[in-house]
């Protein structure tokens, strides 16, 4: 379990980072007018949309947190940093209105409605190997192509989780083994031989 906490906050730290610098960025441009004309060039919005998927990734690692039932109190310090530092930009991007609305409502960026596993060591070979958050079920549709699994090196990755890890936490994705009695990985495990 340890080595899965100092996963979340290496990758919680960063994504601290890359939201503060948006904010320090914009906190820079003294004049509304200035802040404003750089938030609506097309550069502008590119970026304010990346900064979108970096929250994002945390808001898929908050509720992977609460699937798993991890719940350190380093971490709940991070994301309520995060949240704030998000809050803030916000601000900044209030002086956009066509902007602040291409903003998904909280309720679309909020992951922790899924149901904690009962299991103290759930399967890890279904989640995404950076936000914890299990795979869509075969039937279900995901909301948005972001929200899909890709299989990376028979591992899991939401594209934007990977994206970002890869670009701001480090050059290898992580791989996050299942633990030895996990029920479905022995059936998988089965099934091939």
């Amino acid at each position: 379990m340890d080595s899965y906490i100092a996963h979340l906050k290496k990758c919680l730290n960063n994504i601290h980072k890359v939201i503060k610098k948006a904010n320090d960025i914009l906190c820079n441009i003294s004049q509304p007018a200035v802040c404003s004309e750089v938030l609506l060039s097309s550069r502008g919005t590119d970026y304010i949309s990346g900064v979108l998927e970096v929250y994002r990734v945390s808001k898929r690692m908050e509720g992977g947190m609460a699937m798993h039932n991890i719940e350190p109190n380093g971490l709940r310090i991070m994301f309520r940093d995060i949240e704030l530092t998000w809050n803030n930009l916000q601000a900044f991007l209030a002086m956009c209105p066509c902007i602040l609305q291409k903003l998904p409502p909280p309720s679309v960026l909020n992951c922790t409605t899924a149901t904690p596993h009962l299991d103290t060591n759930p399967c890890l070979s279904r989640c995404c190997g950076i936000c914890l958050l299990e795979g869509l079920n075969e039937e279900q549709i995901p909301e948005e192509p972001a929200d899909s699994l890709q299989e990376h090196k028979g591992h899991l990755y939401h594209s934007s989780c990977a994206n970002f890890w890869l670009n701001c936490v480090d050059s290898t994705l992580p791989v996050l083994s299942c633990h030895s009695s996990c029920p479905f990985c022995i059936q998988q495990k089965n099934e091939i031989l």
